[in-house]
């Protein structure tokens, strides 16, 4: 049984679009039993008048039996238009400067419907796919071909700038990777071809992240967000204890006391992220134990003993794939229940706890054959195990199972479902798409990659080139889940990628640290001075260490983070609103003369 109605704006909304044939965006899914005075409230609030407190937005109202209730949410053109100016969209003026649209204030009142979202008043809520824009962007998304500008038309900055990233990276990895096999060809001695590797990849890590900077503030620019001002937004699972003034809006908000915060981040959180550390590197230990146990029962030298002998390292990989996707949840609740107040503060804090438990759980056991085992042929092997094995679970969870299970959902809805519209169809279809959290775990699957490409494996120089062909897969099969197995995400402006920036420079310079300290254990290196002790090896890696830093520093402070030409369109925006100022100040000042003179004249006469 099914049952539409609609509610829209007042009368000056466009009669074209108040009928039922407007074009929905947004969907609102109650379950059957939702209460009636919540849903009218809802679409009440939605489609009231803005003079009247209301969003002034285009409703339609569906009952489907089983389904529940649907409210499809659309807007006039004009209410279109007012919300490009509270987003901050920007065009190019005639002059060609990016400029924002200005029209009007506008208050888009998702924070009720976001309430109900959390308290599960509304099971769900999602941006409609438009499928004659997701199929152009499927043509024109290849494994050769990134159309970056209409992904950021679609899915907005934040997912846009994940791409350009990842692409930017891919293309700084092809030299190495290029190096690498021709190394790898020309030379099987470990010992005489890491060195080289250890010190190229340290300068061309810092050449990569500068010059990055300046790229993603070109496209902050070019998409409009370089001076974008991001004001405290609330999280959404944010519980507030008692109501006070924001200092900034003069509105009153909800406040949770700091003292419970830290609370328990230092009291509770932070033992549990040491406790999972700690639980990862016993792991680690263990599968050394079983290992060594492995090869001194099996390894008789034949092929059936070395399959038998890597089987631990295979085990011990998927270990630490499936640490990972514990633990990531474990963050995300633990950072939910210190109750951040703005998104900013809870993405911090779930990324550092991610940020901390990735590096022990990934790399704690390269450092341990490096430096305790020192055992290089052994840390190759396992850098390549970890790295086919992350990319190839990462594929198949990422991209592969949401769509088989997509295709399966879709096979067993056609069977069961009662017959509904082409339109509604497609909403109940989307609905069962898999939902994108954000490109937390994107980046992290980067940064993982990054890792194991700089910080050790000087010692496997394929590791570059595995990392491009995964990262040439990776931009394709993650445009294929965005376009075919997920709800369409919420578009989010930024102006980089942010608090990542920070975690791969940091990264980066560790990798100093541990190359250099792979630099000193060198055979061939030693073979120079024999007599040097353990200590005097030790301080030379410090000081060549030192070096290589005072050189990325150097290349840090000479690499302008902002093209020269984003500078001189910047400064002459900003000098054409100075002088546009001064012209409507002249005007009022010409307006005002004239008044006064005609009240002179009138008191005269």
């Amino acid at each position: 049984m099914l049952r539409e109605r609609k509610k829209a704006g007042d009368a000056s909304s466009d009669k074209a679009e108040n009928d039922d044939t407007f074009k929905a965006h947004y969907i609102l899914i109650f379950p059957s039993n939702a209460s009636k005075e919540t849903v009218r409230w809802i679409i009440d609030l939605l489609s009231r008048s803005q003079r009247d407190g209301g969003a002034e937005l285009l409703v339609r109202v569906s009952h489907i039996e089983n389904e529940g209730i649907i409210i499809e949410v659309g807007a006039s053109h004009i209410r279109f238009l007012e919300a490009a100016e509270v987003l901050e969209i920007t065009k190019e003026d005639k002059n060609g400067n990016i400029r924002e649209f200005v029209f009007s204030n506008l208050d888009l009142f998702l924070k009720p419907v976001q309430v109900c979202r959390n308290n599960g008043i509304v099971t769900y809520m999602y941006p409609l796919h438009e499928p004659a824009e997701l199929e152009i962007l499927k043509k024109k998304w290849t494994f050769t071909s990134l159309p970056l500008g209409d992904v950021r038309n679609y899915f907005g900055e934040a997912i846009a700038f994940y791409f350009a990233f990842t692409f930017y990276y891919t293309c700084y990895l092809l030299p190495t990777a290029i190096i690498g096999a021709i190394q790898t060809v020309i030379s099987f001695d470990i010992s005489r071809c890491y060195i080289f590797f250890a010190i190229f990849k340290m300068i061309w890590v810092t050449l990569f992240l500068e010059s990055w900077k300046r790229k993603s503030n070109e496209l902050a620019y070019t998409w409009g967000t370089l001076r974008l001002i991001n004001l405290p937004k609330l999280h959404p699972t944010f519980r507030g204890v008692h109501m006070d003034i924001d200092p900034v809006t003069k509105q009153h908000v909800p406040v949770y006391p700091a003292y419970k915060r830290h609370f328990k981040i230092y009291c509770i959180s932070l033992p549990l992220v040491i406790l999972c550390l700690i639980f990862a590197i016993v792991v680690m230990l263990v599968y050394f134990q079983i290992e060594e146990w492995t090869i001194e029962e099996f390894d008789d030298g034949s092929f059936e003993s070395w399959i038998i002998t890597q089987i631990p390292g295979i085990v011990y990989a998927i270990l630490v794939y499936v640490m990972n996707v514990i633990y990531a949840y474990v963050a995300t609740i633990l950072t939910e229940w210190e109750n951040h107040r703005t998104q900013e503060s809870f993405d911090n804090h779930r990324i550092i706890k991610l940020l901390l438990f990735e590096f022990v759980n990934n790399f704690i056991a390269m450092g341990y054959i490096a430096f305790c085992q020192q055992d290089l042929n052994m840390l190759k092997w396992q850098i390549a195990v970890m790295m086919v094995v992350n990319q190839l679970f990462n594929q198949f969870q990422e991209a592969i199972l949401p769509f088989l299970l997509q295709k399966y959902r879709q096979k067993w809805r056609a069977k069961f479902s009662p017959v509904i519209s082409p339109r509604m169809k497609s909403i109940l279809e989307q609905r069962d798409m898999w939902s994108y959290e954000g490109t937390y775990d994107d980046y992290l699957e980067v940064f993982t990659q990054f890792g194991y490409v700089f910080l050790f494996s000087s010692v496997f120089p394929l590791a570059a080139l595995l990392a491009v062909l995964n990262n040439v897969l990776e931009v394709w099969m993650d445009g294929f889940k965005l376009c075919y197995s997920y709800q369409r995400p919420q578009a989010r402006p930024v102006k980089g990628i942010g608090v990542w920036q920070v975690a791969f420079e940091v990264l980066s310079l560790i990798a100093v640290m541990s190359n250099c300290a792979l630099i000193s254990m060198s055979p061939m290196v030693r073979s120079y001075s024999p007599d040097m002790s353990i200590q005097s090896w030790l301080l030379v890696a410090v000081a060549v260490e030192h070096v290589i830093i005072a050189v990325k520093m150097i290349l840090a402070y000479s690499i302008s983070d902002v093209p020269k030409w984003v500078l001189v369109a910047i400064q002459k925006a900003q000098f054409e609103s100075l002088q546009a100022l001064k012209m409507e100040r002249k005007e009022k000042t010409k307006y005002m003369l004239q008044s006064m003179n005609i009240k002179n004249l009138a008191k005269v006469d």
